[in-house]
C-alpha cells in the first residue's frame, strides 16, 4: 500500500469536500457561538456567586436569567449544529461510497483482476466512513477546540496568570513524538489489512457456502476464518493497549492538573484573595482546558486512521477508469469485421491475427479448447479489454466506425453461467428496456424456451436469490437469455448459450433463436458441435 504525503492527503480530502464547504462553515461558525456562550456562562456563574454571598450592585434576577438564557441558547444551537454535522457526514459518506463504487465498476480489465471483492468491500464501507467523518468533523472539531482551549485558558489569565501557567506547564500539549506516530500508523494499517483479509474469507465463504459443504471442506475453511478473526482480535489488542497506555499517562497528567488547580484556589479563598464565585470559575475553566486537552490527544490516532483510510482509497482511485460517454445506437448493423486482432495476457498471447467478418443472417460458431481465447474475443467485442494490435470495425448503412464502449449498447450479451441478479424475474428482463420494449416479457421467455416461468405461483414476479438461488442452472440460463433479447441489440454475442440444458431444450432453442435472429449478427462462442453444425460458419480457434 502506498504511504502518500500528508499535503497530499489534505489536497484530496479539500477537493472531496466540494460541495459541503458551504454548510461545513456554518457548522464551524455555530460551534463558535456556542463556545463564546460557555465563557459567558462561566462569567456570569462567577458573577452570580459572588453577589450571593456579598450582595453587590448587580442584580441576582439578571444574572440567573443570564446565565438560564446562555444555558438554554447554547442546547438550541448545538443541537441544530450537531444534527447539520451527522447529516453532512452521512451526505459526504454516501457521495465517498459511490465515487470508489463507481472506481471500481469502471476500472479496467487489469485492475479489476487484481482486486478481491471482500477488500473492496470493506474499504468502501469502513475506510469511506472514517474519511468522511475525519472531513466533516474531526478536522473542524480540531481547530474548535483549540480555539475552546486558547480562549479558557485567555479567561483563565485574566482572572489568575500564574494558575493558568501552571496548568499550561503540567498538560501534556504536542508532546508526541515522531515514533508515536508511526507505531499508531503502523497498528492502525496492519488492522485495516487483515480486516481486508478476513473480508475476503468472509465473503468466499458466503458465496460458496453450498459448495463448501458438498465438497466436505467445511472445516478447513471455518478453521481459516477463525484463524483471521483471531489474528484481527489480537492486532486490535495491540492497537487498543497502546491507546490505553497513553492516553492514561496522559489523563494521570490532567488529574494531577486539576488537583493543583484546586490546592491553589483554596489556598487562595483562604487567604481572602479571591472570592468564592471566583473559585467557582476556576474549577470550571481548568474543567474547559483539560476537556480540550483530551480531545486533543484523542483525535490524534483517529487522525493516523484518516491517513490510513485514505491511503487504501486512493489505491482504489489509481489506474485507468473507462470514460462515461453517451451510448451510440447504429442504424441497422450490417456487419461486424475483425481484421489482425491480436491479444495477451501480460506475455502469453491468446490470439493472434485473427481474421472474422460476421454479417446480418449468417450465424457464426467459435469452437476450439478452454484457454484458447473463445471468450476473450467477447470482451473484446464488448471493448471492456483493448486489442495490442488489429482493429474491429462496425458497418451499418450509415458507414463505418471503429468499435467503441460507447457502441456496447448493440450487443445483446448471455455470458457463461448463471448472471441473474436477486430480486424478481421481472426486474431481470427489464434491466435494460421498458415494459413496453420492442419485445414483450411473454415472447422473449418463448424465444428463450423459459415458459416454466409461468407455471411458478407468483409467475414473472417470482422472487430470485442471489446467483439465481431456487432456479436450476438450466432455468436461470434461459431467463437471462430472455433478458438479452428483450435488449433487442442488432449483434448476438452468446458465450455457451446451452452449457446447462438437455439435448431436447438445446436444440429447440437454437433453433427459435436462429429463426427469430435472422435479421441480426449472431456469434456463438460453444463447445456444443450440434450448435456449430447449425451455424453457417464455424471458426475453430487453436
Amino acid at each position: 500500500m502506498n504511504n502518500n504525503s500528508l499535503k497530499q492527503h489534505a489536497r484530496w480530502a479539500w477537493s472531496v469536500s466540494d460541495g459541503y464547504r458551504g454548510r461545513l462553515l456554518l457548522y464551524f461558525v455555530l460551534e463558535l457561538i456556542c463556545i463564546g456562550l460557555s465563557l459567558i456562562f462561566v462569567y456570569l456563574s462567577k458573577k452570580a456567586v459572588d453577589v450571593a454571598t456579598s450582595p453587590g450592585v448587580l442584580s441576582l434576577k439578571w444574572l440567573l436569567i443570564g446565565i438560564i438564557g446562555s444555558i438554554t441558547l447554547n442546547v438550541a444551537i448545538k443541537g441544530y449544529s450537531g444534527r447539520l454535522l451527522e447529516r453532512v457526514k452521512l451526505m459526504l459518506t454516501l457521495q465517498l461510497q459511490r465515487t470508489m463504487l463507481d472506481a471500481q465498476m469502471l476500472s479496467v480489465w487489469k485492475l479489476i483482476k487484481n482486486w478481491h471483492t471482500g477488500d473492496i468491500q470493506i474499504r468502501i464501507q469502513t475506510d469511506c466512513e472514517e474519511v468522511a467523518n475525519t472531513i466533516a468533523n474531526m478536522v473542524l472539531s480540531f481547530v474548535l477546540t483549540i480555539i475552546q482551549l486558547l480562549a479558557s485558558v485567555g479567561f483563565l489569565w485574566y482572572m489568575d496568570p500564574m494558575l493558568a501557567l501552571m496548568i499550561l506547564a503540567i498538560s501534556p500539549l504536542f508532546v508526541f513524538s515522531k515514533i508515536y506516530f508511526r507505531r499508531m500508523r503502523k497498528l492502525s494499517k496492519e488492522v485495516k489489512e487483515e480486516e481486508s483479509n478476513f473480508s475476503k474469507v468472509l465473503q468466499e465463504n458466503l458465496r460458496f457456502r453450498l459448495l463448501i459443504r458438498a465438497m466436505g471442506i467445511f472445516p478447513k475453511r471455518r478453521a481459516k476464518l477463525t484463524a483471521s478473526q483471531q489474528q484481527l482480535f489480537l492486532l486490535k489488542m495491540r492497537q487498543i493497549n497502546f491507546s490505553t497506555y497513553t492516553q492514561g499517562a496522559m489523563k494521570v497528567a490532567m488529574n494531577a492538573g486539576y488537583l493543583v488547580a484546586f490546592i491553589w484556589g483554596v489556598y487562595r479563598l483562604q487567604s481572602g484573595q479571591i472570592t468564592f464565585g471566583t473559585m467557582t470559575a476556576f474549577l470550571q475553566l481548568v474543567a474547559r482546558i483539560q476537556t480540550p486537552i483530551l480531545a486533543l490527544i484523542a483525535y490524534i490516532p483517529g487522525f493516523v486512521r484518516f491517513r490510513v483510510s485514505a491511503d487504501r482509497l486512493l489505491e482504489l482511485q489509481e489506474g485507468e477508469i473507462e470514460p462515461q460517454v453517451k451510448q451510440e445506437r447504429l442504424n441497422k448493423t450490417e456487419e461486424l469485421r475483425i481484421t489482425d486482432l491480436s491479444f495477451r495476457y501480460e506475455d502469453k498471447w491468446v490470439l493472434q491475427q485473427l481474421n472474422l467478418s460476421l454479417k446480418v443472417g449468417e450465424p457464426t460458431a467459435i469452437i476450439g479448447p478452454s484457454g484458447k481465447g473463445k471468450t476473450t474475443l467477447i470482451r473484446l467485442l464488448l471493448s471492456l479489454l483493448k486489442a495490442e494490435k488489429g482493429d474491429i470495425t462496425l458497418v451499418d448503412i450509415d458507414g463505418e466506425r471503429s468499435l467503441e464502449a460507447k457502441h456496447r449498447v448493440n450487443f445483446a450479451y448471455i455470458p457463461q453461467g448463471n448472471s441473474l441478479f436477486s430480486g424478481t424475474i421481472r426486474e431481470n428482463l427489464l434491466l435494460h428496456v421498458k415494459e413496453d420494449g420492442v419485445l414483450d416479457i411473454e415472447q422473449a421467455l418463448w424465444l428463450a424456451c423459459a415458459e416454466f416461468v409461468f407455471d411458478f405461483p407468483d409467475g414473472v414476479d417470482t422472487l430470485v436469490g442471489e446467483s439465481g438461488m431456487g432456479l436450476s442452472e438450466g432455468q436461470a440460463q434461459r431467463i437471462a437469455i430472455a433478458r438479452a433479447l428483450m435488449h433487442d441489440g442488432d449483434i448476438w454475442l452468446f458465450d455457451e448459450v446451452t452449457s446447462a440444458l438437455d439435448r431436447t431444450t438445446s436444440d429447440m432453442l437454437t433453433q427459435r433463436l436462429l429463426e427469430y435472429g435472422k435479421h441480426k449478427i449472431c456469434l456463438f462462442v460453444t463447445h456444443d458441435l450440434h450448435l456449430a453444425d447449425k451455424c453457417q460458419h464455424r471458426i475453430y480457434l487453436d
